[in-house]
């Protein structure tokens, strides 16, 4: 049975395998203390740490993360070798044979105090032209019926919201997207769709996407855009990074056709 997992396939949050028990880590002055006994640092495996800055999905703490992981970037620290953020939470891996944990905690404990003064690059805001309901929104219908919304408001508060691109994962580079108005959220599908088409965008609970290659889902889509979201033959193959905006103002068919073949990048505000 296909079970589709909408949140990091690089790292369940709230399922780690913790090797050693361990207390939180002492966190460097001027870490925001706000969030009250977050962030915490927990080995994940033994070849990976995970830092978490928070149990709910909110853009100031997705900021946390990718500040952290820019530090990082920018670093360079001999040993570690990936860095991959999440919703809350960044997962980095490392060389046990080039540095040991205790030595990368603390480096982890500097960096946190560098994260609270960096500066994130500009945000971007691409808006992918999109045709809504029909052939291309199965689950409009089923949208309308739970929120008891007509489709033309659904489409008029979807198009609305700005969403914002939290991190990169799953399948060919999937988008989670964030900011989905209270108003029209619904849950998954019962059963997952074993194909969906590339393009569709669609939500479940409160994400969003705009799924990049063709693919199983159980996501309630209600429309599609056809600007080119995944081109294995280009580097990067994923027009988005976390940090980006995207918005999906309503097309008709034939004006959303006259994207393909086009780069998301070609619809950056």
């Amino acid at each position: 049975m296909f079970v589709e997992l909408e949140f990091s396939t690089l790292g369940i949050l709230g399922i780690e395998l913790t090797l050693t028990q361990i207390t939180d880590t002492e966190l460097p002055k001027g870490v925001n203390s706000q969030l009250s006994e977050w962030p915490k640092i927990k080995p994940s495996g033994d070849r990976a740490v995970l830092i978490e800055f928070d149990n709910r999905i909110d853009p100031e703490v997705n900021k946390a993360v990718r500040s952290l992981a820019a530090v990082i970037e920018t670093e360079k620290p001999s040993g570690i070798l990936e860095v991959l953020p999440t919703y809350r939470a960044l997962m980095v891996t490392y060389d046990p044979l080039t540095v040991a944990y205790p030595d990368l905690l603390e480096k982890i404990r500097v960096y946190l105090g560098k994260a609270q003064e960096i500066a994130l690059p500009p945000r971007r805001v691409f808006q992918l032209p999109t045709v809504y309901g029909g052939v291309h929104g199965p689950d409009m219908q089923r949208v309308c019926e739970i929120t008891h919304l007509p489709e033309k408001e659904v489409i008029r508060i979807y198009s609305e919201a700005h969403y914002l691109v939290y991190f990169i994962g799953f399948i060919c580079g999937l988008a989670y997207l964030g900011g989905l108005p209270e108003r029209i959220r619904v849950p998954r599908l019962p059963t997952p769709r074993t194909f969906v088409p590339g393009g569709s965008v669609g939500f479940a609970g409160g994400q969003a996407n705009a799924i990049a290659t063709d693919q199983p889902s159980g996501f309630n889509y209600i429309g599609r855009t056809f600007a080119t979201l995944y081109d294995p033959g280009d580097f990067p193959p994923i027009p988005f990074v976390a940090g980006d905006e995207i918005l999906f103002p309503p097309v008709s068919e034939d004006e959303a056709l006259k994207a393909k073949g086009h780069r998301a990048e070609d619809y950056l505000l």
